[in-house]
């Protein structure tokens, strides 16, 4: 499978909904674009994320998913395809009322199935609280180790920085 990394994929099919909290994980939609953004920017206030326009949601909202409850959204976390067989977990951001409800969780396990779906080998994240993503089997990596794409496109690329930050990682072959 080939993934264009220069165009916008289309959005998702995928849906993952547990009953018993009542949470949706979902592909956004482009009426998800404003509250996407704006759960974003508040993690970026806190340097945990970079900030989020809602016309750079539009133009890569193919790559995000949501958490929703009730009708409203209280998590979401993208996906970027750095080449055919890497992928970047980014922008994940919950609501101070859905932490510890399952909301992060259920957005970070969307995003791993989604690397299924899309073929990739491997996943990657920059990250200031390792801890919760090591509970999804990434674990920390150096910056020696990180694949050189991640480097050199997503990081230094786009003008961002790994300092203070932990790098993770996880490969997602499925066992023969």
């Amino acid at each position: 499978m080939t993934v264009s990394t220069g165009q916008p994929r289309p959005v998702a099919v995928l849906a993952h909904v547990d009953e018993s909290a009542t949470l949706i994980v979902r592909s956004a939609q482009p009426d998800d674009a404003e509250r996407i953004s704006a759960m974003v920017n508040a993690h970026a206030a806190q340097g945990l994320t970079l900030p989020r326009t809602v016309e750079n949601v539009l133009a890569c909202l193919g790559e995000f998913v949501v958490a929703e409850r009730g009708g409203l959204l209280v998590a979401c976390g993208a996906l970027n395809a750095i080449s055919p067989a890497l992928g970047e977990i980014r922008s994940i951001a919950v609501m101070p009322e859905a932490k510890g409800t399952g909301a992060g969780r259920g957005v970070v396990e969307f995003l791993v199935d989604l690397g299924f779906v899309l073929e990739l080998d491997e996943l990657v994240l920059l990250t200031k609280i390792p801890d919760f993503f090591a509970k999804f089997g990434f674990g920390v990596i150096s910056a020696e180790q990180a694949p050189r794409v991640f480097l050199d496109e997503a990081i230094a690329g786009r003008g961002r920085t790994i300092a203070g930050r932990t790098i993770m990682y996880r490969s997602i072959v499925p066992a023969v």
